[in-house]
């Protein structure tokens, strides 16, 4: 095996540690994400829940303040009725008996709608029952995906820094001209910088090579770059 050739190999073998890595950092990326939509999702929960709670708080003010009214035509009523005994004309005893029977008109309306907001606040707080129950669950749920993600997070960590540690020493066998190029590669193209050629084309860029360029890569002279996307190239030995 020439040393272009075991370079080659060392630094595909880099590549996929590389990959490796970058799928695990990725992961651990995420993570905080997942937990912070899960807890926006539940914050969301619990936010319709206290609009339920505000919303059958303010129908039972409106019911005192209807049961208010209602006590204060009451009032009138009971007033006017005493007042009947005093009047000496029928003038006034038909006028007073009018003015009852608005009043009276006018409290069974207010009944009515104190019946409609007594239904309302029951139909409210069954709606209130109901959703406590939900966020009681999505509590739980969340406090358990919390669990599971952040284990989940602690293994791919400790699986990261043993990758990590894998990569210093593959990386101390490569040479360090050879290193940096592909350093260089990794950081400036989304983390691909040795690409194998299958079908006569880039896998980086999907451009077909020259056939000089993959000549060039069967001499395993040198390292042999892509002169569209400037990764290094190789030819993958065929599978046994």
């Amino acid at each position: 095996m020439t040393q272009i050739e075991e370079q080659v190999k060392l630094l595909v073998e880099l590549q996929e540690l590389d990959t490796h890595i970058q799928r695990m950092e990725g992961e651990l990326e995420s993570v905080p994400l997942e937990i912070k939509d899960m807890e926006e999702g539940f914050k969301s929960k619990t936010a319709y829940l206290k609009k339920l709670e505000d919303e059958s708080k303010s129908l039972v003010l409106n019911r005192k303040a209807k049961e208010g009214e209602l006590e204060a035509k009451e009032g009138i009523v009971k007033k006017y009725q005493s007042q009947l005994y005093q009047i000496k004309t029928n003038k006034e005893y038909s006028a007073l008996q009018d003015e009852i029977g608005r009043a009276k008109a006018d409290g069974s309306v207010i009944e009515e709608d104190i019946i409609r907001l007594m239904d309302a606040i029951d139909a409210k707080n069954k709606d209130i029952l109901k959703e406590k129950e939900v966020v009681k669950t999505e509590e739980v749920k969340l406090a358990e995906d919390k669990k599971r993600l952040e284990a989940q997070a602690a293994s791919v960590k400790t699986e990261l820094e043993g990758v990590k540690i894998k990569r210093s020493e593959l990386a101390a066998r490569i040479d360090q001209k050879s290193l940096s190029k592909y350093e260089r590669l990794l950081k400036n193209k989304d983390g691909l910088a040795i690409v194998p050629v299958a079908n006569e084309a880039c896998q980086g860029c999907f451009r077909i090579l020259p056939p000089q360029v993959i000549n060039e890569i069967r001499m395993k002279d040198n390292l042999v770059v892509c002169d569209s996307c400037a990764r290094i190239l190789y030819i993958a030995p065929p599978e046994e």
